[in-house]
C-alpha cells in the first residue's frame, strides 16, 4: 500500500491550501485505491495561517470586528488553542509557557494586499491599525501568548497604526489625536506618548524574511513597490521613516539599533514597531510549520511526496514551503513532485540538478490569459495530476 504525502501551499487568487490538498487526495485515491494519503496544508504566515494552524491544534475560531488597512469595517477571525495540544517542539520553538491558551493572529486578514483593488494599493495610505485591534482583543480573551503571521501585508507603516490601536497617543502640532495614522499623516506628528499602551502577552512572529528595516535591502526598497509605492518615492518614504524613528527614540532609546536587526523589515516593519514596547521575537516560519505538522517525520514515512503552489520561480528557491518540502524529501531520498500553476523553466533547470528525485509540472495553460487560468485552476489541477506519470508505488 502506497503512503503518499500531500503538502501544498495555496495558489493565490484561485485555490486555498486546503482545497489543493483535498483535490490531490481525491485524485490519488482514485488512481491508487487503498493508498494512504496524508494532507498537510502549508502556510507562509499570510492567507490561511489562522485556519490551518487552528484546525490542526483542535482550536476554535473567534470572530472580531476591526478596521482594514484603509479604515473600512472588516470582520476577521483569530484562532484560540490550548498550548497543551501543541507538539512539544512547537512550544520549545515559540518559547512560550507549556500550558494556557495561544492566540493565532493573521495580519493579512486586517491588512492584506490581496484584499485591496490594484488602484487602492499605496503604502502611503495603508495602516496596521486593524492588526493592533486584533492583538488587543486577543489579549482581552485572556491568552498567554500570541502567534502572529505577517505574510501578504499591504502596509509599510513600521507597525505605528497597530501601536496606536493599542493605546499609543499620536498627536499633531495642535495636540489633536490623529485617529487613523498612516504614512501620509506622519508629517503632521509632533508628539508620541506610550503612557496608555495596553498590556500584551508575549508575541511570537512567524517570519522567514531577514531584511532589516532601512536601506537598500530594507522594507521600503524591497517590498514597497509591490505594495503600490512608485519607485521614485522610495527615498522620500524612507526619509519619513527616519524622521518618525527620531520621535519614537524619545520613547524608546534603542530605536535605531533595533532597526538594524535582521527581520525588522518584514511586513513593512510590523515586528519592529511591536518590538519597541512588547516582548516580541521572530521564529522561522517553515521551522514552525514543520514542527506543528511533524513534516520531516511524515516525509520519512512517505513513498512519494507532492507539493504545490501558484508559481514556482526564484522566490520559491529562496526558502518557501514547497522548496523546503522537496529539499527535505531529497535528503531522505523520497521521490517528489512540484505541481504549480506556472513554473519558471530556467529555475526548474537549476533545481533539477539539486533535486534529481523531483519532478516539476505546470497545471496552468501558457496560451491562456491569467484570468482564465485562475477560473479554471481546479479543473486544470485535477487533469494534470490525473495524467502525471508516477513512478511505481508499492
Amino acid at each position: 500500500m502506497a503512503n503518499i504525502l500531500v503538502a501544498c501551499d495555496k495558489c493565490k487568487g484561485s485555490l486555498s491550501a486546503f482545497e489543493i490538498c483535498s483535490l490531490a487526495k481525491s485524485v490519488l485515491q482514485k488512481r491508487f485505491p487503498g493508498s494512504c494519503v496524508t494532507e498537510i496544508p502549508l502556510t507562509d504566515g499570510g492567507e490561511g495561517f489562522t485556519d490551518i494552524l487552528t484546525q490542526e491544534a483542535s482550536g476554535r475560531l473567534h470572530s472580531l470586528e476591526v478596521c482594514d488597512s484603509i479604515g473600512n469595517h472588516s470582520e476577521v477571525q483569530i484562532g484560540i488553542c490550548e498550548i497543551a495540544n501543541l507538539p512539544p517542539a512547537v512550544v520549545q520553538t515559540l518559547n512560550i509557557p507549556s500550558s494556557g491558551k495561544l492566540a493565532i493572529v493573521e495580519m493579512a486578514q486586517a491588512a492584506g494586499l490581496a484584499d485591496l483593488a490594484s488602484h487602492k494599493r499605496n503604502p502611503w495610505n495603508t495602516s496596521t491599525y486593524g492588526v493592533g485591534q486584533m492583538l488587543g482583543q486577543a489579549a482581552q480573551l485572556g491568552v498567554d501568548a500570541i502567534l502572529l503571521g505577517i505574510g501578504g501585508s499591504s502596509t509599510n507603516d513600521i507597525g505605528l497604526g497597530a501601536l496606536h490601536a493599542l493605546g499609543l497617543s499620536i498627536r499633531n502640532e495642535k495636540q489633536e489625536e490623529i485617529s487613523f495614522p498612516c504614512p501620509s499623516t506622519w508629517k503632521n506628528i509632533r508628539n508620541l506618548n506610550q503612557e496608555h499602551l495596553s498590556n500584551l502577552p508575549p508575541i511570537r512572529i512567524a517570519c522567514d524574511v531577514e531584511n532589516q528595516l532601512l536601506g537598500e535591502f530594507g522594507a521600503t526598497a524591497q517590498y514597497g513597490p509591490q505594495k503600490g509605492l512608485p519607485k521614485e518615492e522610495i527615498g522620500l518614504f524612507e526619509s519619513e521613516i527616519k524622521s518618525l524613528l527620531k520621535l519614537l527614540e524619545l520613547q524608546e532609546s534603542n530605536t535605531f539599533g533595533l532597526a538594524k536587526v535582521n527581520g525588522t523589515g518584514a511586513a513593512g516593519g510590523m515586528g519592529f514597531g511591536l518590538s519597541l514596547f512588547y516582548d516580541v521575537s521572530l521564529v522561522q516560519g517553515f521551522e514552525l510549520i514543520s514542527s506543528w505538522f511533524a513534516i520531516e517525520h511524515k516525509i520519512k514515512q512517505a513513498d512519494f511526496v507532492i507539493t504545490a503552489e501558484g508559481r514556482f520561480d526564484q522566490t520559491s528557491m529562496d526558502g518557501k514551503g514547497p522548496y523546503q518540502i522537496i529539499k527535505t524529501s531529497q535528503r531522505h531520498s523520497t521521490a517528489s513532485l512540484v505541481i504549480a500553476g506556472s513554473v519558471d523553466q530556467q529555475v526548474v533547470a537549476k533545481a533539477s540538478k539539486n533535486f534529481p528525485d523531483c519532478s516539476f509540472v505546470s497545471f496552468g495553460r501558457s496560451d491562456w490569459p491569467i484570468e482564465k487560468n485562475l477560473s479554471s485552476a481546479r479543473e486544470n489541477f485535477v487533469t494534470t495530476l490525473e495524467e502525471f506519470s508516477f513512478p511505481p508505488l508499492i
